[in-house]
């Protein structure tokens, strides 16, 4: 007995592994308000670090802080989304957000880095807006990215 391949059957099952492949990108629940104040928050105060150069009494136990501090923000994003966005693997429309995230990293650091040099008050004043502002940015860019992966594979 000879069966004929359903191409229809053949194109369910691609889109099923695709929405497989995509759900660790795009189901997630929402990022809560405090999440782009607290990331500015904690480059702001690597940046006064890094521009004051406080006595090594406090800037040693400031560094393992905000070390330990990283350590639990990756730990808690990984488990609240179940996956850290990365390149690899991601849909399509990620990626913009993605690249731009790292245009945007260079860009604030081309902005702050120079301002803090010269006056580093304007220059943790600077990294707090702009990290903030920039995150917000990323979220709001790789929700809607989201939004069209779902309509997409829907």
């Amino acid at each position: 007995m000879e069966t004929t391949p359903d191409p229809q059957a053949a194109r369910d099952a691609l889109r099923e592994a695709e929405r497989a492949a995509a759900a660790p990108f795009v189901d997630y629940p929402p990022t809560p308000p405090w999440y782009s104040p607290a990331v500015g928050a904690w480059f702001t105060c690597l940046a006064a670090i890094v521009w004051y150069r406080p006595d090594t009494k406090f800037a040693i136990p400031a560094m393992i802080v905000l070390i330990a501090l990283v350590g639990a923000f990756v730990a808690w994003h990984t488990r609240v989304r179940g996956t850290m966005p990365t390149l690899t693997g991601a849909p399509r429309e990620l990626r913009g957000p993605m690249l731009a995230y790292a245009a945007g990293v260079v860009v604030i650091a081309a902005v702050v880095i120079p301002l803090g040099m010269w006056e580093p008050l304007a220059g943790v004043l600077a990294t707090f807006v702009l990290v903030t502002a920039g995150i917000a940015a990323y979220e709001a860019a790789y929700a809607r990215a989201a939004r069209a992966v779902r309509e997409r594979l829907e």
